[in-house]
């Protein structure tokens, strides 16, 4: 009897151990591989064994579902160094085994830079002021490549496209100031609005400067002609501090008020393609 009850027991121990596998190695395909190319894993053991989780090192792992030991899976490494790769059973399998594998070769390039993002960054007029009928150029710099609005300020625009920096021309037909807009289209950036004087064909002139009355009375308002040929922009300056930049049809009339008695000295100044100035001194009692 004693002898039946060993072999029961011994019998029920056998099936026990036969009803779990253990992982017992792992070995890779070389000991050691080049960035990028495929490493042979094999995992090794007894039966049963329903899943294996292999740790290659590298933040990667994985538990594989499998019908038995050995079984292989592949891997790539992305930078160099040495790696521990850790296999344990899992489920019906216990057991782990650990090797090692060296990966060689450069550093992986680091990703490439995102492109610049396009915007416009100036935008500057030639000739500056312009002139009637000839072509003014406007550049337009930045980076990126942009499509991009031009409206001239005299009814009439241009589309351009293209790598900045880009430049477009215009000829305008009056002398006037022309606010001239340049509008990127999204995702492009960078929207300018300037004010573009434009004058005449030559021959203008500042040749004079009248005030009346003259003396003049504290408080009580001044008219200062600027006498002279044709359209003119020109620097206005009071003599009291005070001054202006103006663009208008010769004669120009402007008013003014002084609030101290002194004597002032009076100056237009020619900008541009106008020329010629003119000053006086003004009593002011």
């Amino acid at each position: 009897m004693k002898w039946i009850a060993g072999f029961l027991l011994s019998s029920v121990l056998s099936a026990g151990a036969a009803s779990a596998g253990t992982v017992t190695g792992v070995q890779g395909s070389a000991a050691s591989v080049a960035v990028r190319t495929v490493l042979n894993v094999t995992v090794s053991g007894t039966n049963p064994c329903g899943a294996a989780h292999i740790n290659y090192g590298d933040g990667t792992a994985i538990t594989y579902a499998i019908t038995g030991l050995p079984v292989t899976q592949s891997h790539t490494y992305d930078k160099p160094g040495t790696y521990a790769i850790v296999a344990r059973g899992m489920g019906n399998c216990d057991g782990e085994a650990t090797t090692r594998v060296q990966v060689t070769g450069p550093p992986p390039a680091p990703p490439p830079a995102p492109p610049p993002a396009a915007a416009i960054s100036s935008i500057a007029f030639t000739p500056r002021p312009g002139v009637v009928r000839q072509p003014v150029t406007i550049d337009i710099a930045g980076q990126g490549t942009c499509a991009i609005t031009v409206a001239f300020g005299d009814g009439n625009q241009q589309e351009v496209n293209g790598a900045l920096p880009l430049r477009v021309t215009h000829a305008y037909a009056v002398a006037q100031t022309y606010t001239v807009v340049v509008a990127p289209v999204a995702p492009c950036t960078g929207k300018f609005t300037e004010r573009l004087q434009v004058a005449s064909r030559g021959g203008d002139r500042i040749q004079r400067l009248t005030i009346d009355p003259e003396p003049a009375q504290v408080g009580r308002g001044v008219v200062i002609t600027v006498e002279g040929v044709g359209t003119c922009s020109y620097q206005l300056d009071y003599g009291d501090g005070n001054g202006e930049d103006r663009t208008k049809p010769l004669p120009d009339r402007v008013h003014h008020v002084y609030n101290a008695a002194g004597t002032y000295n009076v100056r237009a100044i020619a900008v541009g393609t106008c020329q010629g100035g003119a000053r006086r001194a003004l009593d002011v009692r």
